[in-house]
């Protein structure tokens, strides 16, 4: 039986193991069936009788701070590496209106490409020596650093980082792209913001997404937002980024997906470089942890990689970037239905079973 004092203190439940990493529930399940969260079942009492040790989360969480080891990151800003894929059944839910000879095409390369980017992610990294090229935190600043290694600015948060603390499991340098977004020259820095503004445990997170200019200038600031109705529950508050991605050569476009804290659904909007004004672009009926896009002959195609909460499963979306809006397809009349979304379909949507022997 481990020592007590040496695991430190017990958690007897979902809620206590979710109160303790400042998580909602939904999500700590997540983490203990895909990422090895380390979760005990009491003997004999059901599948909801749970118990874990602080100090075991403690290491748990040290260890997935440190990140994917032995890569590097390649010219084009990703990370590059092998991604071995475990083969598993997919299920087509709904081929949407793609009418056109490279549908296939469009689909197998949207799964390869939301294999890779679930795995690998990274930031552009390049420029002169008077841009920033990549950044650094302390516990209430952000630091941009130019190629040879010299600080070049810092500016100070709006509140108080936790060294401790993982961003849905992302260190917060993961949250960071560098570009020239305006197609001007010069290089501004865009940055997915988590803060405290009390050191109390009870303190809510605030979260933001900023653009800086080269020289370290608050251009603007996003704080997301939406109305988004799901049977009997009104969501308006507690949002939270997961996944910025930025496309385009010229003048770029932001794309950000954002998580409710407590029911998990998401939205994904895209942000005006020069003004930060968002516009709601997608809706899924659960998270939303990974985005990417898919060139074709007919045009340009936003992949949004997650899970769907009514079928329990791995999604993938993939949306014409000039549609207005699209909505996760859901069963009418039950509560993953969203209520108050615009009409758009996704010109595909799957979701993902994994197989059993």
């Amino acid at each position: 039986m481990p020592d007590g004092k040496a695991n430190g203190a017990r958690l007897d439940s979902w809620k206590d193991i979710a109160t303790y990493l400042r998580r909602d529930v939904r999500t700590v399940i997540r983490w203990e069936q895909q990422r090895g969260l380390p979760v005990r079942r009491v003997p004999g009492g059901g599948r909801k009788a749970v118990f874990a040790y602080s100090a075991e989360l403690d290491a748990w969480l040290t260890q997935e701070s440190a990140g994917p080891q032995g890569l590097k990151p390649g010219s084009n800003g990703r990370l590059n590496g092998t991604a071995e894929a475990v083969p598993f059944p997919i299920t087509p839910f709904e081929f949407g209106r793609l009418k056109w000879p490279y549908s296939v095409a469009l689909v197998a390369m949207a799964l390869l490409v939301a294999i890779a980017i679930i795995a690998f992610r990274s930031r552009t990294h390049d420029g002169g020596s008077d841009f920033p090229v990549r950044v650094g935190f302390t516990l209430n600043s952000l630091q941009a650093f130019g190629a040879d290694g010299q600080m070049l600015w810092s500016y100070p948060l709006p509140g108080t980082l936790d060294p401790h603390d993982l961003f849905d499991g992302r260190r917060f340098e993961d949250g960071v792209r560098i570009a020239d977004f305006r197609g001007d020259g010069e290089r501004e820095v865009l940055a997915i913001l988590r803060t405290k503004f009390s050191p109390n445990a009870t303190s809510t997170d605030h979260f933001e997404v900023d653009m800086f200019s080269s020289g370290g200038k608050l251009l603007w600031s996003y704080v997301p937002r939406a109305h988004l109705v799901f049977a009997t529950h009104d969501l308006k508050d507690n949002w939270k980024p997961l996944d910025v991605f930025v496309s385009g050569t010229q003048r770029k476009q932001i794309w950000v997906a954002a998580d409710h804290a407590v029911w998990g659904h998401s939205f994904v909007v895209s942000l005006d470089p020069e003004t930060g004004r968002d516009t709601l672009r997608y809706v899924n009926s659960g998270t939303t942890v990974s985005l990417n896009e898919v060139a074709t002959p007919r045009g340009m195609f936003l992949l949004a990689a997650g899970f769907n909460n009514e079928y329990d499963s791995g999604s993938l979306a993939v949306i014409d970037e000039s549609k207005n809006f699209a909505v996760s397809p859901q069963t009418e009349g039950t509560r993953h239905k969203c209520l108050n979304c615009p009409k758009g379909d996704p010109d595909y949507y799957f979701v993902f079973s994994v197989g059993t022997e």
